[in-house]
């Protein structure tokens, strides 16, 4: 979304649309779709994920990880609003045959659901500063090492997921 205003070509997804979208504008289209869906149905983000088609919300999800993971990690991810869609995004990690992405997200899974009551504290006071502090009691930062490892394949499997089944994110 490069002028920040979602194209309203991607209101609505078809085939022919999605064939119609080169491979690294794929994920940036599927991530308007949902933003369109958003503003039309005027309901919150969580509410338009559980309600798009499952290959639309597994594209979805993982992107919304690698935003946040590229920008500031998994404790990021876990902070801000997107976590909530961390489980999502494993499952769509799973859809998609992504399986080193997959293990890597159930490594922070398993990481956040030990370390998330120590952190709680952090989350409450919910400022800047608190987020930086909380970066240096967190065990994250290994899952990180590993996303990062994976060298951005994620951007090649989008595409790939979505040419094989376009029929995960359509509506008939």
């Amino acid at each position: 979304m490069h002028d920040h205003r979602p194209d309203k070509r991607f209101r609505v997804l078809t085939r022919d649309l999605l064939d119609a979208i080169a491979d690294d504008e794929l994920a940036d289209a599927i991530v308007q779709h949902v933003v369109l869906r958003a503003i039309d149905e005027g309901v919150d983000r969580a509410t338009i994920v559980r309600a798009v088609p499952i290959g639309v919300r597994a594209i979805y999800t993982t992107w919304l990880v690698d935003a946040e993971v590229c920008n500031g990690g998994f404790n990021q991810l876990f902070w801000n609003p997107s976590g909530e869609f961390a489980g999502d995004a494993l499952a769509g990690y799973e859809l998609m045959g992504a399986e080193e992405y997959a293990a890597v997200m159930r490594g922070a899974l398993a990481i956040w659901e030990t370390e998330r009551g120590p952190l709680a504290h952090f989350h409450a006071e919910g400022t800047l500063e608190a987020f930086s502090a909380s970066c240096a009691h967190t065990t994250l930062g290994e899952a990180d090492t590993r996303y990062y490892a994976l060298d951005d394949a994620i951007r090649d499997v989008w595409p790939r997921f979505a040419r094989a089944r376009p029929e995960l994110l359509v509506r008939s």
